[in-house]
């Protein structure tokens, strides 16, 4: 299964409003802007896929969460992305604008089925859920008709007016629309995130004898795309350096009673916050102060 968060993050960048307009169908394109804020979460959060949208009947955000694996704690996820996205608007003292949240699942394997958390305590009732689009279920000619070119590379994976068209069918038909724009450069963009996105579903060599792989390597997305992938996969490699050396520096000064301090820290990606860690640790002269450190809260 291809890794598609990235290129579908770069759609949504290079065509937020047609996201917009899919999902709220009265929405104009010139009230869409991409979120902005001087915030960054401790823990490492996708504030990446969020958009502004002034409305005159309103003003609120709109946070697109592509799916391209399982995660059986996206509910958590979702609420901690909100939370966040909630936390830089008081930072910037913006209070607390309402917050609408679209997960996109492009492949059934990817969908466990659980969006909704419920929680109960004495005086208190937590209710949380989002939009969930599965794009096979979703419809491709009012996509085409609408002119979303931002979605045009879903259009495989979507329902034909015909539901026993065969995948070449399903093939020609997003081709033909992505072939309509005169933009070159959008063109091959939109024809190498179709590409990938299809090898999800079709043979790749179907997918391949219909998009030249010249023409996938030529996108300035797929580009981006490698060079991201590169840098992601370099940086996830000094975080598992930057983790071990904490966790073995804890196990060696406080022993067993480190383990779940070290599971917290497994737990955190961001290099940057793993770099602080370090540089601090070592001062650490109780469990608590070594806690302190890694939540960030000691002085």
């Amino acid at each position: 299964m291809p890794k598609i968060d990235i290129p579908i993050k770069k759609l949504i960048e290079l065509r937020p409003a047609d996201w917009a307009r899919y999902v709220q169908p009265g929405c104009r394109e010139e009230w869409v802007t991409k979120f902005k804020t001087n915030y960054t979460p401790k823990k490492e959060s996708r504030l990446d896929s969020v958009l502004e949208i002034t409305d005159p009947g309103g003003q609120y955000l709109l946070n697109f969460e592509p799916m391209g694996y399982r995660d059986n704690a996206l509910p958590a996820r979702m609420l901690r992305y909100r939370s966040d996205i909630w936390e830089a608007t008081l930072t910037d003292g913006r209070g607390t604008p309402p917050i609408r949240q679209v997960v996109v699942f492009f492949f059934q394997d990817d969908d466990n089925g659980l969006h909704r958390l419920r929680d109960r305590w004495d005086g208190g009732l937590l209710e949380y859920s989002y939009t969930v689009i599965r794009v096979w279920d979703e419809r491709r000619q009012p996509v085409i008709a609408s002119r979303l070119v931002g979605l045009y590379p879903l259009l495989p994976l979507m329902r034909g007016e015909d539901d026993d068209e065969t995948p070449e069918q399903a093939m020609r038909e997003s081709m033909a629309a992505v072939q309509e724009i005169e933009d070159e450069v959008l063109q091959l963009d939109l024809l190498a995130v179709m590409a990938i996105l299809a090898g999800g579903k079709f043979p790749p060599d179907l997918v391949l004898s219909m998009i030249r792989r010249e023409m996938v390597m030529e996108s300035p997305i797929f580009q981006e795309w490698v060079k991201e992938e590169r840098a992601e996969a370099e940086a996830r490699g000094k975080a598992e350096m930057a983790q071990e050396a904490i966790c073995k520096y804890l196990g060696v000064r406080f022993g067993t009673a480190s383990l779940g301090l070290q599971q917290q820290v497994r737990g955190i990606s961001s290099l940057d916050e793993l770099n602080r860690i370090i540089n601090s640790i070592y001062t650490a002269g109780t469990i608590e102060e070594a806690q302190a450190v890694v939540l960030g809260t000691r002085n």
